[in-house]
This record gives C-alpha cells, sequence and structure tokens, in this order.
C-alpha cells in the first residue's frame, strides 16, 4: 500500500515538473529540485542525496562534464578559425534562391558539423548564420527552426562528446557500457543517421509543400556577409577538421581528448597558411575561454540532469513493484513500445533518458528480462530523438526565441517528422541488435 502512495507522489511530481518547465522556470533548479524529491521519495536520506547522488555522480562523471569543455573548445577552434562560416557558405551558394534546395543543403552539412560540434554555443554561433538565410527565402520560421533542430538532433548520434555524456547517464543503472566510441554502437549509429538525415529531409520538404507560404525574396548574401570579421573564408583542407576528432576516435581509438587537442591545433595552425597574420597562441587561448565560458551553462546542467537521473533510479523499487508486472519482456515489446510513445519524450516524459524515463529504464535494467547490451544501446538511440523533439532543451529553447515560434507550433511541426524518424531508427536497432 505504501508503494502505491509513493507511486502516486511519483507521478504528481512528474506533472509538476511538466508544468513547470512549460511555465518557462529555470531547468536546471526544477530537474535537481525533482530529482532531490525523488530520491526522498526512493527512501534515501540527506547525507545519502549528498554524498552518493551529488557528490558521487560529479565524481564520477567529471570526464563526460570535461568533454563537454573540451568539445566547447574544439566548436569554437571552428567558428573562429572561418570554417563554420566556410562550409555554410558553400553550401547556400551551391543552392541559389532554391529554398527546397538551400534547405536540402543547410540540412546535410548542419548535420554533418554537428557530428564535432557540441553544446549550445556553437548551436547559436550556426544558428544565427542558417535561420535567417531560410527564413528570408520564404521558409517559416516554425520550418526553419525544425529543420535545423532536427539536423543537429540527428548528428548527436554520431557525436563522440553527446556519447560520452549519455554514457555517463546510463551508468546510473548500467555498469558494462564500453568507453571509447566504437562496436557495437558502430556502425549502427552512421547507418541510423544516414536514414535520420533522409527522413528529415522528406519530412521537411512535405511539410515545406503542403504549407502555404509566400516567398519573400530577400538576398541571403546579406545575412552572410561581415566584413568586420578577420577570417572571413578559409580552404578545404582546414574544413576537413570538423571530421577529424570522429575519425581519430572511431578509426585510431583514440582517446577523445587528445582527439580534440589535435584536430583543434590543425584547424588553428592550416587557417594560419591562408591567413599569415593569425596569431596561434592568443587564439588557442581565445577559444579556450569563450568555450570553457559557453559551455559551463551546459555542465551545471548536466550535473542536474545527473542528479534527476539518480533520483528517479532511486524510485526505481517502487516503480518495479506498481508496473512491473506490464513492461515488455523482450527486446521486440520494448522496440515497439518506445517507437509508438515517440511523443513522451517531450518534456522529459516518461521515455525520455535524461528524465523521468530513467527511472522507466532503470526498473527495467533490474527486472532482467532485456539484454544490457540492447537497453544501453536503445537509451542512446532514445536520446538522439529526444534532443531534436523536446521543446524544453537548451538548443530548442533558443532557435524557437530566436525566430519568435511558440513551442506548440514548434511541436505540430517537429512531432509527425520526429516520430517517423524515432521509430525508423528503432526499428534499425532492433533489426541489428534485437
Amino acid at each position: 500500500m505504501l508503494n502505491h502512495i509513493l507511486f502516486i507522489l511519483f507521478l504528481v511530481s512528474y506533472l509538476a515538473m511538466i508544468i513547470m518547465l512549460i511555465k518557462g522556470m529555470n531547468p536546471t533548479l526544477v530537474l535537481i529540485g525533482i530529482g532531490i524529491l525523488w530520491a526522498v521519495i526512493g527512501g534515501i536520506g540527506p547525507v545519502g542525496i549528498l554524498n552518493d547522488i551529488v557528490g558521487a555522480r560529479i565524481t564520477a562523471n567529471a570526464s563526460a562534464l570535461m568533454t563537454i569543455l573540451f568539445g566547447s573548445w574544439f566548436a569554437q577552434v571552428l567558428v573562429q578559425t572561418g570554417v563554420v562560416k566556410t562550409i555554410i557558405r558553400s553550401a547556400v551558394e551551391l543552392g541559389g534562391d532554391k529554398p527546397n534546395v538551400v534547405v536540402v543543403l543547410i540540412m546535410i552539412v548542419v548535420s554533418l558539423m554537428f557530428t564535432s560540434l557540441f553544446s549550445i554555443g556553437p548551436v547559436i554561433a550556426v544558428g544565427v548564420i542558417v535561420l535567417p538565410v531560410m527564413i528570408s527565402l520564404g521558409v517559416k520560421p516554425r520550418i526553419a527552426v525544425v529543420a535545423y533542430g532536427l539536423s543537429v538532433g540527428v548528428a548527436t548520434l554520431v557525436n563522440v562528446s553527446q556519447y560520452a555524456v549519455v554514457r555517463g547517464i546510463i551508468s546510473a543503472f548500467v555498469d558494462d557500457i564500453p568507453e571509447n566510441f566504437g562496436a557495437p554502437w558502430t556502425p549502427y549509429c552512421f547507418i541510423a543517421f544516414g536514414v535520420g538525415v533522409l527522413i528529415n529531409i522528406v519530412g521537411v520538404l512535405l511539410t515545406m509543400h503542403f504549407t502555404d507560404s509566400k516567398k519573400r525574396v530577400k538576398s541571403w548574401a546579406e545575412d552572410l556577409d561581415d566584413d568586420d570579421d578577420e577570417i572571413e573564408f578559409v580552404p578545404w583542407y582546414v574544413c576537413i577538421a570538423t571530421f577529424i576528432p570522429v575519425i581519430l576516435v572511431i578509426v585510431f581509438k583514440m582517446n577523445i581528448f587528445p582527439a580534440f587537442i589535435l584536430s583543434g591545433l590543425y584547424a588553428i595552425l592550416t587557417t594560419k597558411i591562408k591567413y599569415k597574420n593569425l596569431r596561434p597562441f592568443p587564439l588557442l587561448s581565445k577559444t579556450f575561454q569563450q568555450g570553457f565560458t559557453e559551455s559551463s551553462g551546459m555542465v551545471m546542467y548536466m550535473i542536474c540532469t545527473y542528479i534527476l537521473v539518480d533520483g528517479a533510479a532511486a524510485v526505481r523499487p517502487i516503480i518495479e513493484e506498481s508496473i512491473g508486472s506490464i513492461l515488455p519482456r523482450s527486446t521486440f515489446g520494448l522496440a515497439v513500445m518506445i517507437a509508438i510513445a515517440v511523443p513522451l519524450f517531450m518534456y522529459r516524459g516518461p521515455i525520455a533518458i535524461g528524465g523521468a524515463g530513467a527511472a522507466l529504464y532503470a526498473t527495467i535494467a533490474s527486472i532482467g528480462a532485456i539484454p544490457l547490451q540492447f537497453l544501453w544501446m536503445l537509451c542512446m538511440v532514445a536520446s538522439g530523438i529526444h534532443y531534436g523533439l523536446d521543446p524544453t532543451n537548451s538548443s530548442n529553447i533558443w532557435t524557437c526565441s530566436y525566430a519568435k515560434v511558440k513551442p506548440l507550433e514548434f511541436i505540430k511541426t517537429v512531432l509527425p517528422i520526429s516520430w517517423v524518424y524515432g521509430a525508423a531508427i528503432i526499428g534499425i536497432l532492433f533489426i541489428m541488435h534485437g
């Protein structure tokens, strides 16, 4: 009887979390507050909360938090050396004044760039370029925001920084996850990435086709011109720095930190070949400072997420006793359940790994009927779906605010595409590893 009462308290607190997030309350405060409340509901005392949830989790995930910092630094290197602007400028020039072509090229380029770019800083740096371009060609703001958000989201499947961060979250209930980005996550993630990019592009183009919009002809070149920038264009051999970290980590099995350092140094030194007056050491210092400063908020956000996930894991025995008997006992049943429930990723819902879903996955792990390898890979997939779909995600909050798109408009536009995309990559996971 007591467990059922505690389960009801858990559900009420979860609904309260959704309401607070919808009302725009500070996400970090909401997450840490609800996480501590769930820990209390799960029977953990004050000392346990401070030592085992707050202290121990920060210590255990120090590597993941440092990955955020170094990933943000590398992203700043690509921005400051002109790599980002060069790649986007080339794609837009190739598309000309044809909105459909420009949108397709932008989505492909953004998806590829964010396999290495990470954190909110690069999202803003790229967004202030590509969003005005799409909108100036007559693409409705809500569609432009969705096209951009989905492209950033699908890239997380292949992003080595995102892998490290999500691995830290999942480690609360699954220990045996490879530390380095590789098998068995690859080659699945690359197949899912390719399928996801294709589905997202088709979905956005169909949405544009069935949406009544008037083409506003405005030269996108105005949005790209920035004569004040010291670095306006870099050669192709500098631009390949974007993909060097992924290659070093996957092909050469290099640790993620030296992979970022070598890739960043390559970008800076090759840029100096084109711009003789570039000063590498000041640029190195500047990008470190800006990257670490911009990512500090995300580090705090992830610490709060870890606390929320640990709090959810503490409620696992209560959930197992209340609804454990109706949870899927096979990989097929679990895959179907998550594919059908894709809308529940929104607002850190009951299947979102960075939210209430942690309790669900922890419960499934404790039951022991689902192979842990399939479970943690499904959690990685869930993170990739959640990133582009949830309006409370920091990147989606910024893009909607920048383009003046209301959350409900964003949801109505992104949900159909994300649902198909999510079901597809979950289906691929079951075929390859179920």
